[in-house]
């Protein structure tokens, strides 16, 4: 699967927007060690990849195809904001992962994580949007903007998504693959029931 495919894919199971570091992180590649040190520590310590992986299994559970755990999202998720993201990301990375360890996020019901969540994807949202509002009037204002990094839910969900649809068991197990594709055909019907393709 080449990036611009597997980027495609994710922007539209994000529902067309994907963040920019995010897309700069996937087509550009990995950066160098002084381009990417922020206030993370590398490797995650066993607590948060615990709580990392458990967040990915949160966004795509196991059901009749693998989850997120079985694909090694939170592998995935480590490897690309240490290699991939500039350090304001992996500053508001750390800051989530921080709280979600305070409000002892691995110990709570499974009903609380999934508030906690809910909650943290609301203010990542209404961070955004007020992320976007400063930059515009800084631009109309002739001013220079510091962009404060990506929300630490934002980040999770799509290094999730991007992990999961470009892993194996991903691609393979929960859309339809075929691994020899024969002839193109540009437009075919879906069945009732049938599973979106892997590009």
């Amino acid at each position: 699967m080449k990036r611009r495919d597997a980027l495609s894919r994710v922007a539209l199971l994000m529902g067309g927007a994907i963040s920019a570091p995010t897309m700069l992180a996937f087509l550009e590649g990995c950066k160098s060690a002084n381009e990417t040190s922020g206030g993370i520590a590398f490797p995650f310590s066993a607590e948060q990849k615990n709580l990392v992986a458990e967040i990915a299994e949160i966004i795509i559970p196991k059901t009749d195809t693998p989850g997120a755990k079985d694909a090694k999202v939170g592998e995935f998720i480590e490897m690309m904001l240490k290699d991939c993201y500039a350090a304001k990301d992996q500053d508001s990375f750390a800051a989530g992962l921080k709280e979600l360890e305070g409000k002892n996020f691995l110990k709570a019901s499974p009903a609380e994580q999934v508030t906690l969540l809910t909650a943290m994807e609301k203010t990542a949202k209404e961070d955004m949007a007020k992320t976007g509002e400063e930059k515009k009037k800084a631009t109309e204002a002739g001013k220079e903007y510091t962009d404060p990094g990506v929300p630490f839910f934002r980040l999770v969900k799509e290094l999730t998504l991007l992990g999961y649809f470009t892993s194996e068991e991903g691609a393979t197990k929960a859309l339809e693959y075929v691994p020899v594709p024969g002839r193109y055909d540009g437009c075919i019907d879906l069945k009732p029931g049938q599973k979106a393709w892997a590009m």
